[in-house]
């Protein structure tokens, strides 16, 4: 062995060592707050008999939206995800917080949203069913900082998981050929009541609240939503678009983005219909095709949708 062998294997050591210890601090956290109990905040997750508590909470920097996860909170997530697993009748109620002064490069209306759905997919990734999981986002005027972070940007809450969403009325307006399907029941007013069943030659609009991806459900949406995948059942070749519309509130170049990811979340809530994912296409005008004005709340509300249509082959 060369005499150069045995200090060039300790200097690689040396440097894998530091950059070891640089990653695990990065992802865990460990060391800014060792030894100072000012910078660490409880983080405690309960739901009836079951509990999870960590003495160091989930971190976020100010204006970002990745979370830096401690060990001990991060057992407490797979505790969770462990949970959710074993408890289906359960849905687990994500709430993001941001702050309004925070500054925002995700892909998401705002912070909130964004380090919302990262916890999920820290979730899901332990285990977590992905249906049982939904994100919601939390405004603040400004964040309140621990040691420079945000140590409380994300709240767990838990609720019974029911199958129909308990909605009295969904009200919805007939254009031409088009059938609009009013999820958000405050805010788009019509006189008209439309059939559930599904027709291959209509396109079907689904309406959304400000700030919201995921509709809710209530019994005549589901009833339109089992034809729909009783009809793709029996015409295996046809395939389902859904394009995703917003108004033209905020940064509009995240729009697409915007109107991309309420696709998808619909898409999500077709596949628990047993619509294969492979079947359905998702695509986005972002603000660019409005159907009402933007100047009005009536106008913005019957922008923020999503369009449902068939693609014959």
């Amino acid at each position: 062995m060369s005499k150069l062998t045995f200090p060039l294997i300790l200097s690689l050591l040396v440097i894998w060592l530091i950059i070891a210890t640089w990653w695990f601090d990065t992802r865990y956290n460990q060391f800014d707050t060792y030894g100072n109990p000012e910078c660490k905040i409880p983080f405690t997750v309960s739901d009836g008999n079951f509990q999870t508590k960590s003495d160091n909470s989930i971190i976020f920097e100010l204006s970002d939206w990745e979370p830096i996860i401690p060990m001990q909170a991060l057992s407490s997530l797979k505790s969770v995800a462990l949970y959710l697993a074993n408890n289906s009748e359960k849905k687990l109620i994500l709430t993001g917080r941001f702050g309004m002064n925070e500054l925002n490069d995700s892909d998401f209306p705002n912070n909130g949203f964004a380090r919302a759905e990262a916890i999920k997919k820290e979730l899901v990734s332990y285990g977590a069913p992905n249906k049982l999981i939904e994100v919601k986002a939390d405004s603040l005027t400004e964040m309140n900082l621990t040691c420079g972070r945000i140590m409380t940007g994300i709240d767990f809450s838990f609720e019974k998981k029911e199958v129909i969403a308990a909605t009295d009325s969904v009200e919805l307006k007939e254009e031409k050929d088009t059938n609009l399907i009013n999820i958000s029941t405050d805010e788009v007013v019509s006189n008209v009541k439309t059939e559930s069943t599904f027709r291959e030659d209509k396109t079907y609009l689904v309406f959304y609240n400000e700030n919201t991806f995921k509709p809710a459900i209530d019994e005549e949406v589901d009833i339109y939503f089992k034809s729909l995948a009783k009809y793709l059942k029996e015409h295996p070749k046809n395939r389902l678009l859904l394009i995703g519309h917003t108004d033209n509130i905020g940064d509009k170049s995240k729009h697409f983005n915007y109107g991309k990811y309420r696709a998808r979340k619909l898409r999500d809530v077709l596949l628990e219909y047993g619509i294969e994912k492979r079947r359905i296409k998702t695509d986005s005008k972002g603000s660019s095709k409005p159907l009402g004005s933007n100047s009005t709340s009536e106008g913005r509300a019957q922008n923020r949708r999503v369009e449902l249509s068939i693609i014959k082959r």
